[in-house]
């Protein structure tokens, strides 16, 4: 349903991340977090080139660097912006992480009610899962297609967020 709003409104905002080994990225995004490839480009000798994936509401874009793109991820990303992941689970996502190899931080209660802990990905970019302390926020519906301008206005998350750096660069 439009937006009868004078202002332009954004109904889904999906990063793009720019990867340095596109089989190692989906490999990374589809074992640990189970995004599934719902759509793609490949060159001619069917290397994938960019690819949308999706793992329940959240949806990710990844698209292969040339060699000349590929000095710009390094140490640029992940320093000046985070993703934000709910897991199903903390507790059972941080595991497998850990049983996978990865280097993951504790889990820790934040000054604004949820338990996080942080992950890089194969390309430098810094990744928070979250879970917030009293379960399911209105933010984890699956279907927002009801959900009025008024509900939107309630779902501004704290600035403190944007403060808070992971020690494991």
């Amino acid at each position: 349903m439009p937006s009868t709003s004078s202002k332009p409104r954004v109904r889904k905002l999906v990063p793009s991340l720019g990867v340095s080994d596109m089989q190692r990225s989906l490999a990374f995004y589809s074992d640990n977090f189970g995004f599934e490839v719902v759509d793609s480009f490949e060159n001619e000798d069917g290397e994938t080139l960019w690819c949308w994936l999706r793992a329940g509401v959240g949806e990710l874009m990844l698209q292969q660097l040339d060699n000349d793109q590929q000095i710009t991820l390094h140490p640029a990303i992940g320093q000046s912006w985070v993703l934000y992941l709910r897991p199903d689970d903390i507790v059972a996502t941080h595991e497998r992480l850990r049983t996978a190899g990865l280097e993951v931080s504790e889990i820790e209660m934040t000054a604004y009610g949820s338990r996080e802990c942080f992950v890089t990905d194969p390309d430098g970019y810094e990744l928070w899962l979250s879970e917030p302390e009293q379960g399911l926020g209105p933010d984890d519906e699956e279907d927002d297609e009801g959900e009025s301008e008024e509900d939107d206005e309630d779902d501004d998350e704290p600035e403190e967020r944007n403060t808070r750096r992971s020690s494991l660069h």
